[in-house]
């Protein structure tokens, strides 16, 4: 276990982390790479459990980031306010009600957002995605919480401020951009929002899009509408929840990580070791 304090500044956010760490020399260069961010007040490292806690005003995204860049595996297993005291969270479970193309064979399709608003400007968001084909798929909130049609039934973008389709900080408040698939099927999206409000999206749904969005960058009207990214692959209603660390539902009561996230780790952990 490691605990290290540097200086910060503005409000405190935390967010635990699974890490790729074998050994003291993996808590090394973690640590290195934490000390550089600006405005990271601690962090917690454990080796055994591959577990990195960080404090501080760094936008977890960032600290996201940062952790990838060193060449590691990277999961967010929570997000929240280092005090506690956050204005509300919310999660979206992620289904697939018809096989699609956009879709890896023998791989289970499922996925999981995670909201904490910290408070009334900033919401915290992560996503993962298990079983979607290697590349960018755009990721949305749209209005209606109704699934019963699959992703057809969830109604258009969320766009109480009626613009045209865009990016996370010009588009629709739906708009989230895009998540990036691994080629074994995983992906995850670390951001923060000053536009979502989790008030304003519980009973709403998200979708998962076949395609790359291109933030209303394109030539074709679709770009302006939607994004040109596809039908939707993945769906589910965003509902109400208890914030990061106080409730294990669906996940494992032991590390706090989602089933599918802990089936990640445990499925790179059995992988062989390369002898040297």
């Amino acid at each position: 276990m490691d605990n290290n304090t540097t200086n910060q500044t503005g409000p405190s956010f935390k967010t635990e982390f699974a890490v790729d760490m074998t050994c003291q020399s993996c808590v090394d260069d973690v640590t290195n790479v934490l000390k550089q961010i600006p405005d990271v007040k601690n962090f917690d490292i454990n080796l055994k459990e591959q577990r990195v806690i960080v404090e501080g005003a760094a936008a977890p995204s960032k600290v996201s980031r940062a952790l990838k860049q060193s060449g590691r595996s990277v999961i967010v297993r929570g997000q929240g306010v280092a005090n506690g005291a956050h204005a509300g969270a919310a999660v979206c479970i992620f289904d697939c009600f018809n096989e699609n193309p956009s879709m890896l064979p023998e791989v289970s399709k499922q996925g999981l957002a995670r909201f904490v608003q910290i408070d009334n400007d900033t919401c915290l968001i992560d996503i993962t995605v298990q079983g979607l084909k290697p590349g960018k798929h755009g990721i949305h909130i749209h209005e209606l919480g109704d699934i019963s049609k699959g992703c057809d039934s969830c109604g258009d973008h969320f766009n109480p401020t009626e613009v045209d389709h865009g990016d996370i900080e010009t588009g629709h408040v739906g708009d989230l951009g895009n998540i990036e698939v691994e080629d074994n099927g995983w992906g995850d999206l670390v951001l923060e929002s000053k536009r979502v409000k989790v008030w304003d999206i519980i009973g709403r749904s998200m979708v998962i899009t076949t395609g790359e969005d291109d933030l209303g960058k394109g030539k074709s009207s679709q770009s302006k509408w939607d994004g040109a990214s596809g039908a939707g692959v993945l769906c589910g209603i965003v509902a109400r929840s208890a914030g990061a660390f106080e409730n294990v539902k669906k996940v494992c009561a032991c590390s706090g990580a989602t089933l599918w996230e802990e089936a990640r780790v445990n499925e790179r952990d059995q992988k062989p070791q390369e002898v040297k």
